[in-house]
Formats: C-alpha cells, structure tokens, sequence
C-alpha cells in the first residue's frame, strides 16, 4: 500500500463526484434504482447468498422489530417486513455455529450498525465487494457496498476483507482464488483507509483515569490491524476544536478546512460549576476527586450535562445517538449542526445539553461507539434495601469492594451453564453484549449470592411485587412453592421428572411444594420483571452438602464449555439483577432467544395450570393436560394493544387462553362496535365453536386493549384435549361467565364501551367522587399537597362515569405502563403492596410521565435547588436542579388523606368493577 496519496486535479475531483453520484443512481447493469417496498409475501422468498465461499439461505425480508426483538405490526395486525441485508446473512451463519462473534467483527467490522436500530451505512467499514450472475457469467461489481444496509438478491456472491485464508476450505477449489484475493484487497485496503482518516481526526486521549465506555473505534483499529497514520492524513494543529469556537478570522473563510467550527451557542443561564451533588463516599479525597473531575468537564467540555460528557472531537457522525434518540427512545432532541469540518451533533437548536430537553436517559451515551458521549456520573441504583449506601457517584472512583455487587467489570464477565431443552447445554454470558458504559452507569444493580454447601436462602416469596429475576450460574435445586398451583399430592410428573424433580412434594410455610428446578435452567422469576405482576411462587435455593462445583474452560476456537466437578464441594451462584438490566441483556439476540424459550415454555405451563379452563383437574392432571398442550402443537403469542384476535364471521378454528392482559369481545352493528365482555387473565374464549357437532363461524371478534399474552390452541388439539379430560367439557358447557369479572349486575353495551373507553377496567385503587356528595371545596387536594411537601398527587378533573368523577390520580393498574423502559429501574412496586414506588435515585427522564395514559405521574423539581438557581438574581425556572418524577403511593398503605379529608364523604378509593357494579346499582339495572 502506498505511504501517500497523491494529489488530484480541482476538475478531476468534480469529474470523480459526478461519476459516483451516478452510480449510487444506477446499478451495475445501468439501470436506475428504485427502491421497492418490502412485502410480507417476501418472507417466503428465499434466497441463497454465499459470503467468502460459505453459503446460507435467507428470506428477502424479514420482520422489523424493537430494541427489544418484539415484531412489530401494522394497523392490520400483520408483521412489518424490511429487507434482509447482506449482514444479515452474516449473522444467520454465526447462528447456525459456522462463524463466532470475533470471526463476524474480523470479516465485516461495523461503527454506525447496531442490530436493534435502522442502518444507515454512513462509517462504510463494513464495506463487502459483490459479484452477480450476468449472461451466465458471475460478474463482480464496480462498487464495494455497504453490508449492513445492501439487500440480498439471488445467487449473489460476497467477499470480505477475510481474503484467501478465511475463505471456506470445502469450496475453495471450485472458486476463482485469483479473483478472491483481489476483491479482499481492495476491500481491506479502502477500509483500512477510512480507519485511518477516522483515527486522524478522533482518536483523542480518554479524560478520566478509568474505563467508562468501551472504545469500539479503537476496537476496529486492532482489528484492522491499523496502529499508525500517514504523514499526510494527520490532523492540522491549527484545526480549531469542535468543542470551543476559534477566536481568529481564517485566511479563507469558504475553506471548509481552515474555518472555525460554529460558536457554540450558550444560554444565557450562568451555571455554576459546583452545579451538581456532593461526593458522599470515600472521604475528602473522594470529595476533592470529584470536585476536579467536574471543573475539567466544565471547562473543557461546555457541552456536557450533568450525566453524559460531550466531546464532539471524539464524535465520527455515525449518527447512532440520533437514531437511539429518535428510534429507541422517543425524545427526537438529537440532530445536526454546522456544515463541512465543523459539522457535529446538536441538541434541540444547538444547546448545550444539560439546558435542551433532554430527559438524560443516557441512551444516546451507551450508543455511542468513541466515547464521545460518555459518562459523567454513576446512578447510585437503590434496588434493595440493603444497597450499598455509599456508592461513589464519580465514575474514576472505584466501585465499594467486597459489597456482594458486582463492577462493571464483573458484570461483563458472568457465565451461566445453560441446559436448554431444544438445544442442549451451553455457556452464556448474558451481559457481554450489554454497553459498558451502560453497566458502569447502573453499578450496583447485579447482586451475587453464594449459598454455601448444606445452606438454604429465600429467593422470593409468592404473590409479592418484585422487580428483580435471578439468573442461575448451573449448579444447585431450587424449591418451588405454590399454595395456588399445589392443590393436591401426586407423583411426580412431566415437569418434575423434565427439571430432575424426582423429591416427593412437601408442606412449608410457603404451601405445598410443586417442583424442583435445577440450576441450568438459566433463569427464575423473569416473569414478574416482564409481566409486572405478583411473584407466581416461592423459591428457595438449596445447596446439598455436596453440591459439584463448576468450572469454565474453553477449547482453541474460543468456545467456552461448564463442567461439574462431583469430587470438590462448591457453592450455588445466583446473580439477582434488576428490571433495566434484563431489558438491555434481551437487546442481544442470542440471550433474548435463551430467555424467550424458558419464559415460553413456563408462560404455557402457568397458563394451564392457574387459569380458568383446568380448575376442575387436580394437579396431577393440569400436568398432563400441559404435557399434552406442549408437545401436540400449543402456541405462545404475543398481541399488541389494539391488534385484533379472531374477527366475527371467521371460520372458528382455534381456542385461546389469556395468560396476560385484557381482551374485549365486541360486535359490530350498524358500523358501531358494541362491546359484550372483557377477558382477562386466566380466561379463555373460542371454546363455543369448537364444541358443536359441527364447526362454526365466529359470532364476535376479539381484540387486545393492552399488551396480551396469549395460548394458541388449534381446534384438533382442543378437541384431543377435552377426549382425554371429559370433565373440561362439562364445564366448559355449563359456565355462565358475567360481563366483568367480579361484577354482579347485568350491563349493556353502551356502559361497558364507556367503561372501556375511560381504560377503568385497568384501575385497583380508582380514586372517584361521588358528584352527588361533592361541594368541590377542594379539601382532597388541599390534603394531598400538605402530606406530599407541598406536591399534590392528584388533580381534581377528568371523565365522568355515571354520578362519578374519576380524579386524575395514580389507579395503580393492573398493567402499569409507567414501569416500562425506566433506564435505571427507579420505579416498581414492592412487597404485597400497590402503590407505585419511585426510588430517589430516579433521574428525571420522563419516561414514566409519558408512558402513563392517565396522566397520574408529574415531574417537579428536587428539595435541592441547583447554587447557581439560588443565585441568580431573576430565579430563572430553568436553573433549578434536576426533575424528579412524583405520583400517588396511597400514603404508603395507610387510609387515604384525600378520602380521610373530604367532609361529606365523596371521595372513594375502589376498583373499576366495584365502579362499575356502583353505577349500574344507581342506573337500576336489576340483579343477573
């Protein structure tokens, strides 16, 4: 490779740009471009892409999803395709085993991808040449395109920068090799030489002492193999930083390479440096540590907010803060600034950060690939209630030793021995693909618990709110506890004898004992953290006086295996993680796959076990009805709010169960939807049909009002279902099921539509007033506010209901979409109660606010006031310090003070069907 590039012609340059323009117009046969929109007949379309020599077969198109893997749907219900990219296929042959990780970062290393968000190929290090079939003849392209974003077509033929030595052995005689290498040299050498154009320019020193992100630059740099820049390629001293403007006039002010970078535009709020919260742990030399740390962020790097530090120096465009802000969080304060080398990223109108609308999620900082938004301050999570309470909110300060909470660090290096039932036993290391600088954030959110040999620990106890799942290292039993599901002795069955729980079941203050997990089953109490609902069980970890101990070991590919040794005694691992840990591990494919599979199969045993349908069996015959369930064809799915079920007039066809969620049953007249039922959990609907001699048409549809989980059973297995359990079809033909659940009085559609519409089927603590009673003199409020530091919870408005006016107040709801994203799990409920607890540690973000389709959550500011707001001489509301979000908490179990406070006792805390069995009373609906 050449040591300089030599020097181009004005005219040659204008020439090349045209000649490029028009072949991003045209491909290679000269034939204009014209992006057609994916359908979902594609899915069934498979092509057969080969990359270096190894082939794989995928769809055109596959199902978009979330940062989550959740399918994401249309307005009809139906999955919403996007194309299969050429990196696609990639990671299609690391799922089938044929490449690892580190083989897929060397063949096709990537900057601006990240799998969950949309690509965008602006870095172009994954840059792959291409070769088609033209007149018989495989015909390499004129281009190198980018893989993350370049859609597959058929017989196309890849080359990596892998060359000969990566190509597949088994093919390597049937391919041109000649051919083979030079399409890698090319591909290396234009990628190597946007590496070093990158490290020019951004490969600055880190500004703290410790780790707080990892570098991925810096990672596809010892990939490539680049350790140096050419002399003509490095940086001009006299460039300006991105970070302060120039204070000099350029000798050419149209050279976009000698003009100063745009002032930042500061507002006029004069914060201060000392802006921010004390140091509480490690002494004065902490406290002092933090005090530099945050002068050189503030003077150096004015940008910055009080969480993540802005070095636009550092920043290649790569654009994925914009798209984690537009994309996986829904705030859209991230865009673009400036043009030419002073081009950089932008808050609202080019703000400083900790002044725009940002909600300081610090999703845009774990996104970030070069540590040009990076962390400034740790979290300090408070997820139980022994925490360690001296967390150091420096990030350069090292995390409290010997606590039981791992470090960032730590964290990155768990492995867990997996033994799943499709694919047998594996190693997992669920947090490898989780950001850095996303763990050192949240340090202190994954607790480690050793049970010694011959020791037992509670893990959890059943119908308690929780908000954290316990990951299983492989080793150990785990008793599981029911007084719900254990109802009756029996032999041990499927499920004991699939989990090695061959014990006989026992009592305990838990209830009776329903099975024995081992310690490969990866994970135990994921469904509260998914679901937000109760704890369906007890556990308890027992380690045998002889427990094995585990051992990692790994062979030459770098493929880790977990061996128990019988002959040395070890402890039972369990890693308790928190709600925002587990949704950022299910961000990885692989460990969202791992985790999917085990919350499938137990959704599908809950479901049958505890619903409505299998109350007539005794234990030992839900169990084989599961058994029979599973391995006939029973299907888990998931509904979104809105997406219809099954549609009146439809071939009946299938029976459901609900394992989650709300469904309504409704018919269509005269183009008016008239609903008849709600279903809930452990409801069931579709049997009506399926019973008759003959099949019949569906009479209403049924569509979700919230998220649904749902259990799909196709009409054959049904039938094989109540055959072998005669009882299920005696019931099922004498329930008479009401409206509502745990409502006495008959209703009609034109109420329960109302009762729908207003979302009151959510609520379990309703706060209502009776207008009849109400003076509106305000005293409920009035309550609330004197009892909350001067922050009512509750806002005397809404919709009526009948005499009632539901008040804008948290309704404690049995699907709590205020919970869903907190980035730092600083909202849940604990123990048996309702109330919605919000920690101190919370960061303001808003998230909750927004989820919340009530209204019921507020943000105000914290009882500290930021030094430079107290100050400033105009008490500008902008400087106060950080938000904090506040909602109802029942006054923590006690009476209600605005039910205690009202004088003519309007004020009612109730469910929405004690509501709604009040106002049908008054409407003098007679008794069903």
């Amino acid at each position: 490779m050449p040591t300089d590039v030599p020097a181009v012609a004005p005219e040659d340059v204008l020439a090349s740009g045209r000649e490029e323009e028009s072949l991003f117009a045209r491909d290679d046969n000269d034939v204009l471009v014209r992006r057609e929109k994916e359908t979902r007949e594609r899915f069934q379309d498979i092509v057969t892409v080969v990359l270096d020599g190894y082939a794989v077969d995928v769809p055109r198109a596959v199902p978009k999803t979330d940062a989550l893997g959740n399918p994401l749907r249309d307005t009809d219900g139906g999955l919403v395709p996007r194309t299969t990219t050429i990196y696609d296929a990639a990671l299609q042959l690391v799922a089938q085993g044929v490449w690892t990780e580190d083989d897929l970062k060397a063949r096709i290393p990537v900057l601006c991808h990240q799998r969950h968000v949309a690509p965008v190929a602006v870095c172009r290090m994954c840059s792959v040449q291409i070769s088609s079939m033209k007149r018989g003849k495989l015909t390499p392209g004129r281009k190198l395109v980018p893989a993350c974003q370049h859609r597959v077509e058929t017989n196309m033929v890849v080359t990596t920068r892998a060359g000969v030595d990566g190509y597949n052995p088994e093919t390597r005689d049937k391919a041109d090799m000649k051919a083979v290498e030079r399409f890698s040299a090319d591909v290396n050498g234009s990628v190597k030489l946007l590496a070093e154009f990158l490290m020019a320019d951004h490969a600055h020193p880190d500004l703290g002492s410790a780790k707080r992100y990892d570098n991925e630059l810096g990672a596809v740099f010892v990939t490539l193999g680049v350790d140096r820049v050419r002399k003509r390629l490095e940086r001009a001293p006299e460039l300006p930083s991105r970070n302060t403007a120039a204070a000099r006039e350029p000798a050419n002010p149209f050279d976009p390479l000698l003009a100063p970078s745009p002032k930042p535009r500061h507002l006029s709020l004069p914060l201060a440096p000392d802006g921010h919260e004390p140091e509480r742990a490690g002494g004065s030399g902490a406290h002092q540590a933090w005090e530099d740390w945050n002068a050189r962020v503030h003077d150096g790097y004015p940008y910055s907010s009080r969480t993540v530090v802005v070095d636009h120096d550092k920043c290649i465009l790569c654009d994925r803060c914009v798209r984690a802000c537009s994309e996986v969080k829904p705030f859209k304060v991230i865009g673009h600034t400036g043009k030419g080398y002073g081009t950089r990223i932008s808050f609202d109108l080019d703000a400083i950060m900790g002044q725009s609308n940002c909600v300081q999620c610090g999703e845009c900082m774990t996104s970030c690939p070069t540590g040009a938004l990076s962390l400034r301050r740790r979290v300090q999570p408070r997820a139980w209630a022994d925490s360690p309470t001296q967390i150091p909110v420096n990030p350069n300060t090292p995390f409290p030793a010997d606590s039981g909470f791992l470090t960032a660090d730590e964290i990155q290096r768990v492995w867990l021995r997996y033994v799943s039932p499709t694919r047998g036993p594996r190693v997992v290391f669920p947090f490898q693909s989780v950001p850095y600088a996303y763990l050192k954030w949240n340090e202190g959110a994954v607790r480690k618990w050793e049970i010694a040999p011959g020791e037992k620990k509670v893990l959890c106890e059943e119908g308690q709110y929780g908000s954290t799942a316990f990951m299983l290292q492989g080793s150990g039993t785990f008793e599981i506890y029911s007084r719900i599901e254990g109802t009756s002795q029996a032999k041990p069955g499927f499920f004991a004898r699939l989990f090695g729980g061959g014990k006989p079941k026992g009592e305990s203050g838990f209830g009776p004992l329903v099975r024995v997990a081992t310690g490969d089953e990866l994970v135990l109490g994921e469904m509260t953290c998914l679901t937000h609902r109760p704890r369906t069980a007890s556990v308890i970890a027992v380690a045998d006086p002889n427990n094995p101990s585990l051992t990692l070991s790994s062979d030459a590919h770098g493929r880790y295996t977990a061996t128990l040794d019988p002959r040395t005694p070890g402890p039972v691992v369990v890693y308790e993680v928190t709600r925002n840990m587990l949704d950022m591990m299910l961000r990885s494919a692989s460990a969202r796959d791992d985790l999917q599979e085990m919350y499938t199969f137990r959704a599908i045993q809950a479901c049958v076990t505890g619903g409505d349908l299998c109350k007539p069996l005794n234990a030992e015959q839900r169990e084989r009805a599961t058994m029979l369930l599973l391995t006939e064809g029973a299907e888990f799915r998931r509904v979104e709010a809105g997406d219809g079920i099954v549609a009146e007039g439809d071939p009946a066809s299938d029976f459901y169960m609900v394992r989650l969620g709300t469904v309504r049953v409704f018919t269509t007249i005269g183009g008016r939807e008239q609903v008849l039922r709600l279903l809930s959990a452990g409801d069931h609907f579709g049997e009506g049909a399926l019973l008759a001699d003959r099949p019949g048409m569906r009479s209403a549809s049924v569509a979700a009002l919230d998220p649904v989980e749902l259990v799909r059973v196709p009409g054959t297995v049904f039938r094989k279902l109540i055959d072998a359990f005669p009882v299920l079809r005696e019931s099922l033909g004498a329930a008479a099921r009401p409206a509502v659940a745990g409502v006495k009085h008959a209703t009609t559609p034109g109420v329960l539509s109302e009762y729908v519409r207003q979302g009151l089927y959510q609520g379990q603590r309703l706060l209502v007033l009776d207008l009849q009673s109400c003076t509106r003199c305000d005293e409920c409020t009035r309550a609330c506010a004197d009892s909350h530091d001067g922050n009512a919870r509750l806002l005397r408005e809404g919709l009526r209901f009948g005499d009632f006016l539901v008040a804008t107040s948290c309704r404690s709801c049995h699907k709590p979409y205020c919970m869903e994203g907190c980035p730092v799990d600083a909202i849940h409920r604990r123990g048996q109660h309702l109330e919605v607890v919000i920690e101190n540690h919370c960061i303001g973000c808003g998230l909750c606010e927004r989820n919340c389709p009530y209204g019921s959550i507020h943000m105000v500011a914290r009882e500290q006031p930021n030094p430079a707001a107290a100050s400033h001489p105009t008490g500008n509301p902008l400087m106060t310090a950080a938000r904090r979000a506040v909602n109802c908490d029942l006054c923590k179990g006690e009476e209600p003070f605005c039910v205690q406070a009202c004088p003519h006792v309007a004020a009612h805390r109730m469910t929405g069907p004690d509501l709604l069995d009040e106002v049908l009373e008054r409407l003098g609906r007679p008794v069903a």
